[in-house]
């Protein structure tokens, strides 16, 4: 079990300030459900109830991935809002350590067989919050036929800038996120919502 926690966004600052960070410790097994039952220490706990371990994982990376969620996060925006070809993609990420075509496929494949469950969610979030998004059609029910002929992955990271939007004038924590974070925000969103996987 993990649970997603937002340190400041940068991997810089999170080594900067790991002496000093204060670390979420849940007072009830997300689990199980039992109170009072999780010890251990840094980064990890144990649920002496349901006998399980809870991670905490920073929100600058991704469950099973071995590369940054800004990497990551480049190689996504690229190929389904850029249409990049999987050549075009090696230069710009190039630069930040590239990794293998094979790692970013496996990451746009990962994405694209996640993105339905995350749109329905992101949505659901919308047509309730800000239903005169231009995606979603009137009334809030669901996405325009226009827009549908997009790729369900173009749709998400769409419907992700439209999200965050609305994030930031009613959420206080959303408001230090950019576009830039925009994946890291939908992450930490969408696991607050039970939506464990996004790439």
């Amino acid at each position: 079990m993990v649970i997603v926690s937002d340190f400041g966004g940068s991997v810089q600052a999170y080594v900067a300030g790991f002496l000093t960070l204060v670390f979420y410790r849940p007072s009830v097994c997300p689990g199980c459900g039992a109170e009072g039952s999780c010890i251990g220490h840094i980064k990890r706990w144990y649920c002496k109830h349901c006998q399980h371990t809870i991670s905490l994982l920073p929100s600058f990376l991704v469950c099973y991935r071995h590369y940054l969620l800004a990497v990551i996060q480049t190689v996504v925006i690229a190929r389904f809002e850029d249409h990049a070809s999987w050549a075009q993609l090696e230069t710009p990420v190039a630069i930040a350590g590239a990794p293998s075509q094979r790692s970013m496929r496996r990451w746009c494949q990962s994405f694209a067989a996640h993105a339905p469950a995350w749109l329905a969610e992101v949505e659901q979030a919308l047509a309730t919050h800000t239903p005169s998004v231009p995606l979603l059609t009137p009334l809030g029910g669901g996405i325009k036929t226009s827009a549908a002929a997009t790729p369900i992955p173009g749709l998400l990271l769409a419907a992700s800038r439209y999200l965050l939007a609305w994030a930031q004038v009613h959420l206080a924590q959303a408001r230090a996120y950019g576009s830039n974070d925009r994946l890291r925000f939908l992450w930490l969103w969408g696991h607050d919502r039970g939506l464990v996987r996004l790439i």
